[in-house]
């Protein structure tokens, strides 16, 4: 099985990392622009590094594109050109912009990893998403404590695209935000150049979304992602990456117990999450986010950003 990676930052490396555990056999081909990392990286593991793409002619079994998000698009473009079997990319794709909708491919899947955590798993075997009447989603940071340089202080980044992505996401993912009205939205730069709060709400389906989004909130020790459900019983369901919190109203019912939650995988790097992720791209187990799915999330980020 041949494999390429697009970019061997952070998150190349991670799934190259899990890749490998996961089947030994797989054969990396790395673009990697970078020559001082490529020199440092090809004594030390098994690949074949490139500083582009432009010798390629034969298809890949897999591609994964890790690369910032305003690259996404063309390297996407010459995957398809070759016809790659199935392409991996990070989110978000693209950033919040509008795509080509001729780029729409079945074998095309976006690296919305939360969708992987064992709370989110439990909503979407237990809650049946025609029973919940409201959702709040917010994630909370202390994360940007300076000016970012590069792209990452520019129209591709923020807390919007880069984190609240994954949350539209979820929300998406468990409840289907379609046919939507973005009912208010407030943007606020404190460090950056671009969005460091947002608070916004959606109307879809009857159901209003609220999601609050802020990586300059100083009292947050670290990331915390939380949904909140209000179901047509009087229920509502509170979760955040470890804990699920059931109320009647406002009265305590239940805690679903983390051990119960608890699994194993066969490499563990940056969370159960990660692994889980990739073995999903090796064996098509339909948890992955679809280009479709993440086209609905980008449309979504590009109207708050225009309200």
């Amino acid at each position: 099985m041949k494999v390429l990676i697009y970019g061997f930052g952070r998150m190349g490396l991670t799934h190259y990392s899990i890749l490998n555990m996961l089947n030994p056999d797989l054969e990396f081909t790395v673009i990697e622009p970078n020559k001082v990392l490529s020199l440092l990286l090809k004594s030390n593991l098994n690949c074949r590094f490139l500083k582009d793409d432009s010798s390629l002619t034969d298809s890949f079994d897999l591609t994964l594109i890790t690369t910032p998000p305003f690259l996404h698009q063309s390297f996407l473009n010459n995957s398809l050109k070759r016809g790659d079997k199935k392409v991996f990319i990070e989110k978000p794709f693209g950033g919040h912009t509008n795509i080509n909708a001729e780029l729409l491919s079945d074998n095309v899947f976006i690296g919305y990893v939360l969708r992987f955590n064992p709370c989110v798993q439990w909503v979407k075997r237990n809650v049946n998403p025609d029973d919940i009447v409201s959702v709040k989603a917010q994630y909370l940071s202390n994360t940007i404590e300076k000016k970012p340089q590069g792209w990452r202080n520019g129209a591709f980044s923020g807390v919007l695209n880069e984190m609240g992505s994954h949350v539209i996401d979820l929300v998406n993912y468990l409840v289907s935000i379609d046919d939507y009205e973005v009912l208010q939205t407030k943007k606020e730069s404190v460090v950056s150049d671009v969005d460091d709060i947002v608070e916004t709400e959606l109307l879809s389906n009857g159901k209003k979304i609220s999601f609050l989004l802020n990586w300059v909130k100083k009292d947050v020790r670290k990331p915390v992602f939380g949904l909140e459900f209000q179901l047509n019983d009087g229920r509502r369901i509170a979760l955040d990456q470890q804990t699920i919190n059931i109320f009647k109203g406002e009265e305590f019912v239940e805690k679903v117990s983390v051990t119960d939650l608890a699994e194993t995988v066969p490499f563990y790097l940056r969370g159960i999450d990660f692994t889980k992720q990739m073995e999903d791209l090796l064996s098509n187990s339909n948890t992955l986010c679809s280009m479709s799915e993440a086209l609905i999330v980008n449309g979504i980020m590009n109207r708050v950003l225009e309200k």
